[in-house]
C-alpha cells in the first residue's frame, strides 16, 4: 500500500468521530476542500479586480495591489511552482503595459517596473521551495509518529473468535496524537474471547506510555491468566511499576473493564477497575453493573475484593463498552450523549450489527452537536447467531 494511502486508512479508522466544527477549523485542520480554496484565493483574487481595472478606471489601483502582491500571496498557499506561473503571468501583464509594449490599457506600467517584480517573484518562489521542504520534512515525521502510535492501538479484525467487532477511537480535540489516554484491544484465548476497554489519567501524548504499557500487558497476560480477577492484578502491577520512583503530582492511574466471552459464547465475565459498566443490548440496553474496584494504581485505596460478574448470554446478544468521553460529550444545550436511549431506538429499528450501529452512533453523536473534552472510544461486539441486520 502506498504511504498516503495507508495515513488516510488509519486516520480514518482511529479517528472516526473527526468533524471540523466550522469554516476556521476546517481550514486548521487541513480539510481538503479549506485546503483547495486556499490554493484558488489569489487566482480568484486576481479575477476579482483585474477586470474591474478595464471597465471601472477607478479601480486600477485595487488591481494594481493584487497584481503586484499575486506572487506574494501564491507563495503562502502553494509550492514553487505555481508561485513560478504566478510571478511569470505578473511579469507578462505589466509587460503589456502603456508605458511597455502598449498591448493593454492596463496597467500603466513601465520596463522600469519589472525588475523590483521579478526580484520579489523570484524571493518568493525561493520561499515557497524552502517552504515546502520543511512542510515535506514534518509529514514524513508525522507518518512516523502516526505508524508508531499505530502499532500501539491495533486494528481490530472485523471478526474475533467468531463474534463481530467494531470501534471508534478519538482523541481529544486538539490533540497533536493519534493515540491518548484511551485504550482498547480484543484477544482470542483459550479462555474465551478477552478484551478491554480503559482510560488512562489525563489525555494527550503524556499518557501513551502508560497506555502502551498497559496494552502490552493486556495482550501478553490475556493469553494466558486463568482469569479475569488475576488480569486485573496484572495491569495494576503494571501501573505501580510506572509509577515506580515518581512523586505523588507524577504518579498516573487508570481505569479500565476487562470483558470475558467463553468459547461457546453462553457466558460474559465483567470486571471493573473504576470504570463505566458496559452495556448488554437484548430486547433493550442494559448495563453489566459489578462492585468496582479503585482505578489501576488507587486499589491501595480500597477494601473490597476484586468482584467477577457473569451474566449469561444469547445468540445475536451486542455488548457495548465505552470510555467517559463518549457519553460525556454534550451539546450546545449542556445535555450529555444519551448512548443507551440512542441503543435502544437503532436496536429497536432491528440494527445490531457492530459496524451499523458504530455508524448510527457517530452520526448521533455529531448530528446532535455533541462536542468531546476527552478522549472517545467505544466497542462493539456481536455475538453469531443473530437473524437481525
Amino acid at each position: 500500500m502506498k504511504r498516503g494511502a495507508k495515513a488516510a486508512d488509519m486516520q480514518g479508522y482511529i479517528r472516526s468521530y473527526v468533524m471540523p466544527e466550522g469554516p476556521w477549523d476546517r481550514i486548521a485542520s487541513g480539510h481538503p476542500a479549506s485546503a483547495l480554496l486556499l490554493r484558488l484565493l489569489p487566482l480568484l483574487l486576481l479575477a476579482a479586480t483585474v477586470p474591474l481595472a478595464f471597465l471601472v478606471p477607478s479601480m486600477g489601483q485595487f488591481a494594481d495591489y493584487a497584481l503586484v502582491f499575486l506572487p506574494a500571496f501564491t507563495a503562502l498557499v502553494n509550492g514553487p511552482v505555481a508561485t513560478l506561473v504566478a510571478t511569470l503571468a505578473t511579469v507578462a501583464i505589466v509587460s503589456c503595459g502603456g508605458d511597455a509594449l502598449g498591448l493593454l490599457p492596463y496597467p500603466q506600467s513601465a520596463w522600469s517596473d519589472l525588475p523590483p517584480l521579478i526580484a520579489v517573484g523570484v524571493l518568493c518562489t525561493v520561499l515557497a521551495w524552502v517552504r515546502n521542504r520543511i512542510v515535506m520534512r514534518l509529514l514524513d515525521m508525522t507518518l512516523v509518529a502516526e505508524t508508531v502510535q499505530g502499532a500501539i492501538l491495533p486494528e481490530l479484525p472485523p471478526e474475533v473468535g467468531g463474534v463481530k467487532v467494531a470501534v471508534a477511537y478519538r482523541t481529544h480535540a486538539g490533540s497533536p496524537g493519534l493515540v491518548g489516554g484511551d485504550f482498547y484491544d480484543v484477544q482470542d484465548t483459550d479462555a474465551g474471547i478477552r478484551a478491554v476497554v480503559g482510560d488512562v489519567q489525563g489525555h494527550g501524548l503524556s499518557t501513551v506510555h502508560l497506555t502502551e504499557a498497559l496494552l502490552g500487558t493486556f495482550r501478553e497476560r490475556a493469553l494466558d491468566d486463568p482469569d479475569l480477577a488475576t488480569l486485573s492484578a496484572r495491569l495494576e502491577r503494571r501501573v505501580r511499576l510506572h509509577n515506580r520512583g515518581r512523586d505523588e503530582w507524577q504518579q498516573s492511574f487508570a481505569t479500565a473493564v476487562l470483558l470475558e466471552i467463553t468459547p461457546r459464547h453462553d457466558t460474559i465475565r465483567v470486571v471493573l477497575c473504576g470504570h463505566p459498566a458496559p452495556l448488554l443490548v437484548r430486547g433493550s440496553a442494559e448495563p453489566l453493573s459489578a462492585r468496582p474496584t479503585p482505578p489501576l494504581g488507587l486499589t491501595d485505596f480500597g477494601l473490597q475484593r476484586t468482584e467477577v460478574r457473569e451474566a449469561a448470554l444469547m445468540p445475536g446478544d451486542v455488548i457495548v463498552a465505552f470510555t467517559d468521553g463518549f457519553v460525556e460529550g454534550r451539546n450546545a444545550d449542556g445535555q450529555t450523549f444519551p448512548l443507551v436511549s440512542m441503543l435502544n431506538a437503532h436496536v429497536a429499528s432491528g440494527i445490531r450489527d457492530p459496524d451499523r450501529l458504530h455508524r448510527k452512533l457517530k452520526a448521533d453523536f455529531q448530528g446532535g452537536g455533541y462536542m468531546r473534552t476527552d478522549d472517545l472510544t467505544v466497542l462493539i461486539m456481536q455475538l453469531p447467531g443473530s437473524s437481525a441486520r
